[in-house]
């Protein structure tokens, strides 16, 4: 059931979520700015080429990508997202205390649940149409998103997958 909602990348990211966090540590608390209740900073192209998964990748579709920054003790409610179907993601930094957790059959009272554990430095495609919530406890965390843009607005989680695959990183 986990398929349906997130698929891990058959790639390590160790280089690339390193630099993202010498970027966190290096932003002004200002810089940071609010997309869909979150605060996300988005991340210069440079950083993409210092990563030869998501190189390959933005050969082939058009992106941007930033990080999302969760406050502590905060809830974000459970959804599908209303402008992307599908997106990729890296976790980057949280303490062990946060949850994403995916609900593969829609609310109900009582219902299944596929928990996304992030494994460190790994990227993950996401399914933005299954219904999904984060929980986060005791400190910030922040995630490595990555939106597609312009003429791959719209692009699905199959396409993706098939891209994946297509590019070496999916099975």
């Amino acid at each position: 059931m986990s398929d349906m909602c997130y698929k891990k990348v058959q790639h390590t990211a160790y280089p690339l979520r390193s630099l993202l966090w010498e970027l966190i540590s290096a932003t002004e608390p200002d810089n940071w700015v609010p997309y869909y209740n979150f605060m996300a900073l988005p991340i210069p192209k440079e950083f993409v080429k210092e990563d030869p998964f998501l190189q390959k990748l933005s050969e082939k579709r058009d992106f941007q990508a930033g990080l999302l920054k969760i406050p502590p003790h905060t809830v974000y409610n459970w959804h599908v997202d209303t402008d992307r179907n599908c997106g990729l993601n890296m976790l980057v930094y949280d303490d062990g205390q946060s949850k994403c957790i995916f609900a593969p059959e829609g609310m109900k009272i009582v219902m299944p649940t596929v928990e996304l554990r992030y494994a460190p430095n790994i990227f993950y495609a996401f399914n933005t149409k299954v219904m999904h919530t984060v929980i986060n406890f005791t400190t910030p965390r922040y995630m490595f998103s990555l939106e597609f843009m312009g003429k791959d607005y719209g692009l699905t989680y199959e396409q993706l997958l098939a891209d994946l695959k297509e590019l070496g990183y999916g099975s």
